[in-house]
């Protein structure tokens, strides 16, 4: 497949990737004073141009420089060093380019895995994989930063935001007429591996960082972040890269055979308007675990088979949403009803001190007088139900033991050395075990048992890691402490923050 970068360096083309692109942005700078407008330069050296023959509706898909800036800030950030593309504190403004095409190693070590990531991803983002060609051509500086009502919105060129956005009517959306539209231009540039489970909307969109809202862009500063992120875009132009590949090799199905396929299978499409997010993606979170109820309640048994849905939720639900879940059950329960609407009831009890949805559950009367429960986010123990482990003396792990088997799905954040340096794991497993007594004699001469090493001991699954690997980890006596601060204070002072829609 041709390389369009290796073609405009010529002989100064090398399979060092992070040097070829900052020799590409100084010659490109450097010789657009000579051109008579913008558009001209643009396709004579803009690589998004040259890739579709001078096209100006071109785009880069990924940004090469931004992932170059988040690890090179990243790796020299204890000694002080700030990359920029255009420097704005040295008389040369490509002296940072021109630094890192030199001496790239010293500033970027090769050994380093972010630096690993970064390699891999800008060999990839040099080739066809990364370039695509927009609806309209007003919809490139949009992707950077665009104007939202009043609001100036930064979206930085990333893909999930574009993803995203492109379903705003006031966003990127409006260079669509249309929601077909829409999946359309995303299979005609074959961007489906952005969505997960090959539903392309909204709500299927693939975040950055697992967790993240895909709607807000993100810009990651820490390690595990930055890896993630990288991960997430070298993925992404490898499997787009092989489908370009199938279509140059002819192996591919042709796009009006792919633009005919259904896209209106999913419950999302179904219900409309009601689970839409605005345009900060806040507080819909209970209508879209009504809908995931729905989705996994079918899965159990057949909607002809379904007399009335119960709804039980608790959280932090505001006023203004009430309407919407109503609304929400109501469609669903239409849609999933076909000709007869399915009865329901539901109740919502609010709770302050949660700051997202605690519980959400679904009582299924099916007829036959049989009903299933399927529960989210809700308690799997009562703590009345709770023995304490025999053995178990320490009163701060009893405490700890009964936290975690009183949560459903409990998280941890796990310190792997180092300030910031912390791991999230989901809690799969929680056991009790002890080391042997230590005796001492006391004032009065009698020999009593002085200490014990008590401990939980964790099977839990890494969040962090892609390939979601089981662990085993250990909480001893002596690794607990006991402080006045929220748990707020504590990730605050940490430098860490609670993971987003993590289920």
């Amino acid at each position: 497949m041709k390389n369009m970068l290796r073609d405009y360096l010529g002989d100064k083309y090398s399979s060092n990737h992070l040097r070829n692109f900052c020799l590409y942005w100084i010659k490109a700078f450097e010789c657009k004073a000579s051109y008579p407008s913008e558009d001209e330069w643009r396709r004579e050296n803009d690589m998004d141009c040259l890739y579709f023959d001078g096209d100006l509706k071109a785009d880069t898909l990924m940004s090469a420089w931004t992932p170059i800036k988040w690890v090179a800030n990243c790796i020299n950030r204890d000694i002080g060093i700030s990359f920029c593309k255009t420097s704005r504190i040295h008389s040369d403004p490509y002296h940072d380019l021109k630094l890192l095409a030199k001496d790239g190693d010293s500033y970027l070590p090769p050994d380093h895995e972010l630096v690993k990531l970064l390699n891999r991803f800008l060999e990839l983002a040099e080739q066809r994989c990364n370039f695509i060609l927009l609806p309209e051509r007003e919809m490139n500086p949009d992707r950077y930063r665009i104007l939202i009502g009043n609001t100036t919105v930064w979206l930085c060129d990333e893909v999930p935001a574009t993803l995203a956005h492109v379903f705003d009517s006031e966003s990127l959306g409006k260079y669509f007429p249309d929601k077909e539209s829409v999946i359309k231009w995303i299979r005609r540039e074959h961007l489906e591996m952005g969505f997960a489970d090959g539903k392309i909307d909204l709500y299927h969109v693939l975040p950055l960082i697992n967790g993240h809202d895909p709607y807000t862009p993100l810009w990651p500063k820490k390690e595990n972040e930055i890896a993630q992120a990288l991960e997430y875009m070298i993925d992404f132009l490898e499997k787009r890269m092989k489908i370009l590949i199938d279509i140059e090799n002819g192996a591919a199905i042709k796009e009006d055979e792919a633009d005919s396929g259904e896209y209106t299978e999913n419950v999302s499409e179904k219900i409309g308007d009601i689970c839409v997010l605005s345009k900060s993606r806040g507080n819909n979170k209970v209508a879209l675990a009504i809908g995931d109820v729905f989705k996994k309640m079918i899965e159990c048994e057949k909607a002809e088979n379904i007399g009335r849905i119960d709804f039980s939720i608790k959280g932090d639900v505001l006023d203004e949403e009430l309407m919407q879940i109503d609304n929400c059950i109501v469609r669903l329960c239409k849609w999933y009803g076909r000709d007869n609407e399915i009865g329901y009831a539901w109740k919502c009890q609010k709770d302050k001190a949660v700051s997202d949805i605690c519980e959400i559950a679904a009582v299924v009367h099916l007829k036959g007088q049989r009903k299933i429960s399927v529960p989210m986010k809700a308690k799997s123990i009562k703590d009345d139900d709770l023995k304490r482990p025999e053995g178990m003396t320490d009163d701060a792990l009893w405490e700890l033991y009964r936290l975690f088997h009183n949560m459903y799905r409990p998280y941890l954040w796990v310190s792997m050395g180092g300030r910031g340096k912390y791991r999230l794991f989901l809690v799969n497993e929680v056991a009790f075990g002890h080391g042997e007594t230590d005796y001492g004699v006391g004032n009065m001469g009698i020999e009593l048992p002085w200490s014990r090493k008590e401990w939980l001991d964790l099977k839990v699954t890494a969040l962090y890691d892609k390939c979601f690997s089981v662990r085993n980890l250990r909480i001893s006596t002596d690794a607990i402490s006991c402080g006045n601060d929220s748990a707020e204070q504590v990730l605050a002072a940490n430098d860490m923050k609670l993971p987003e829609g993590i289920c």
